[in-house]
């Protein structure tokens, strides 16, 4: 009954409810933020598919350019151009994506690099950003994020002053690039397609006769070629606040971490599939019976030459410069029984096989029309893959490092069907025999050793580069911090030596320090030393000292191998017996 006086019991009873619900709502919020997880690891792994087959496409179409470049070259510099802007949009969602997470994560990092670094130790980072195609990508793990349920930094960070635009948000500077990139795409393959390229922030792009109509009035030049107009509209049409209606809020008004990841990986999705649809239309646009080449032939585009065993080998093969709506191809595999293969729309037939350990190769012929004889020809081409047996390696993921200034064995196996050699992206990689090295690292603090076989990656691993450790400050005879006086005098040198580092040839030479000690009237005074022996000063004072008088050794400074001069930071203190 509304206003009865509550027994303990029923408070304890109602406290336990609240407790109870309040878990709930917890338990809901974990189960949300670990589909985020999943959702944004399957987008990662779907935007490294798509990199490889517009790298594909992209090759298929310098094939023909090169073929022809009066002809394919007007279609050849818009799809340079949309590349370019495709790159830039990219590159600034990555940088943006991790420079979010930066400042959230690894906020006590006080360089770009000690982020790396911290990101990296704590699994955030499964590596560090790499650099292919002229695209950067920072794969983020986001379930190792920590404040991945916090929503009030990451909307200061994306939206700013949450009243308008122009406040230093950068949801408003992303929307501008993402409305940019529209553009080229539309310019690549024309305004009937508005509706089929995604990434629709808050305005309409098209002809201002499509705009017109369709009810848009409110028309302004775009900063683009052509005769291409935007209009400004709310995100939800019928709406009427400008802010709260806009992308921007919609998508970075008060939402968590993890999300926000998940949404810029899905933009450079949406990104990858509208700049390959415009590469495909582009070449599309070029007619095959337009062409007369002397040399036409087919080619074959592989994902890769080198595949372990289980792994299954694809490649695409298509005629250069020749679109056709439906290609066949009749394919031996290590010189078996004939396959036949039919193409997709594009002229791309794809091939896949799913093999034992060796080396394989299949030779084929594609059937093809030419519409200026109306006969069938034959164009033959040929391919080789590798299959290796499968291979484990395990490794301590915080103790690859590598040092300056001393040669650093590197050990490298595995390769099939012939030899195989490794590069270093920075410093000096001199072989040793036997599949064995000698890396000297250069400045950087990062350097990957490559390696291939027959032209084929076999991988890559990437070490931390680190100055040489200190070593330790000893004088000899001294035991526990007493020497006698004459076992002093015949040690005559402060000495740097390495205690339990495993690496040949490390040397570490005193360049000098400071001696301090006690006259017999009490007056403290110190002396120089210039190198690691001690001066005729020192020597005079250890001469004439007495059964437990005191010298203290400090400021200690040592040069190794990697031509640094460094402090130690612990002195060394002497009493005489």
């Amino acid at each position: 009954m509304s206003g009865a006086k509550e027994t303990p019991r029923q408070k304890m009873i109602g406290m336990m409810y609240l407790v109870y619900t309040a878990l709930l709502a917890m338990n809901v919020s974990k189960d949300i933020l670990d589909a985020f997880d999943t959702v944004n690891e399957g987008v990662q792994a779907t935007n490294i598919t798509l990199s490889q087959q517009i790298n594909q496409k992209y090759a298929a179409f310098e094939e023909q350019y090169g073929l022809d470049k009066e002809k394919v070259g007007p279609y050849w510099e818009q799809a340079q151009a949309l590349r370019e802007e495709a790159n830039d949009l990219i590159n600034y969602v990555e940088a943006l994506k991790w420079d979010l997470v930066k400042k959230i994560e690894c906020s006590k990092a006080k360089t770009s690099a000690e982020a790396l670094d911290m990101a990296l130790e704590q699994g955030l980072l499964n590596s560090t950003d790499t650099l292919k195609n002229g695209r950067r990508s920072y794969d983020i793990n986001t379930s190792k994020i920590k404040s991945r349920d916090g929503y009030n930094q990451p909307t200061e960070y994306m939206m700013g002053n949450p009243e308008g635009p122009g406040n230093g948000g950068r949801a408003y500077e992303l929307s501008e690039k993402i409305r940019r990139f529209r553009g080229e795409v539309i310019k690549a393959i024309g305004p009937e397609h508005l509706n089929q390229i995604g990434l629709i922030t808050d305005s309409i792009y098209g002809t201002r006769e499509y705009l017109e109509q369709n009810g848009y009035t409110n028309l302004k030049k775009l900063p683009l070629e052509g005769d291409y107009y935007g209009a400004k509209i709310s995100y939800y049409p019928g709406k009427t606040d400008p802010v709260q209606d806009s992308w921007e809020y919609h998508n970075f008004h008060h939402t968590v971490l993890v999300a926000d990841v998940t949404l810029l990986n899905k933009i450079i999705s949406e990104a990858q599939t509208a700049e390959m649809n415009a590469v495909s239309e582009l070449m599309s646009d070029i007619h095959a019976q337009d062409f007369t080449f002397d040399e036409i032939g087919a080619k074959v585009f592989a994902e890769s030459g080198y595949l372990l065993s289980g792994q299954t080998y694809k490649a695409q093969a298509m005629v250069t410069a020749w679109k056709n709506s439906q290609l066949t191809a009749r394919v031996k595999l290590d010189g078996g029984a004939e396959k036949v293969y039919t193409s997709d729309a594009q002229g791309v037939i794809p091939l896949e096989w799913n093999v034992g350990v060796g080396s394989h190769s299949y030779t084929g012929v594609i059937d093809m029309l030419d519409p200026s004889t109306n006969q069938m020809e034959e164009y033959p081409f040929q391919g080789s893959f590798v299959v290796a047996p499968p291979a484990v390696s395990v490794s301590a993921t915080k103790m690859n490092v590598v040092y300056r200034g001393i040669d650093n064995p590197i050990a490298v196996g595995g390769g099939v069907g012939g030899a195989i050699s490794a590069t270093a992206s920075s410093g000096s990689l001199s072989p040793t025999g036997n599949g064995t090295y000698n890396l000297r690292p250069g400045e950087a603090n990062e350097v990957t050793i490559s390696v291939s076989s027959n032209g084929s990656s076999l991988g890559s691993m990437k070490f931390r580069v680190k100055d040489l450790p200190k070593p330790e400050a000893i004088i000899r005879n001294v035991v526990n911090g007493l020497v006698s006086k004459s076992a002093l005098l015949a040690a005559n040198r402060v000495e740097a030596e390495m205690k339990d580092f495993d690496f040949d040839g490390v040397k570490y030479d005193v360049v000098g320090y400071t001696f301090r000690y006690k006259t017999k009237s009490g007056t403290t005074k110190e002396a120089k030393a210039n190198g690691a022996a001690f001066t005729d000063e020192m020597k005079t004072a250890i001469s004439g000292s007495n059964v437990g008088d005191t010298f203290l050794f400090t400021a200690i400074q040592v040069r190794g191998n990697d031509g640094k001069t460094k402090t130690l930071e612990t002195p060394i203190g002497v009493e005489i017996k």
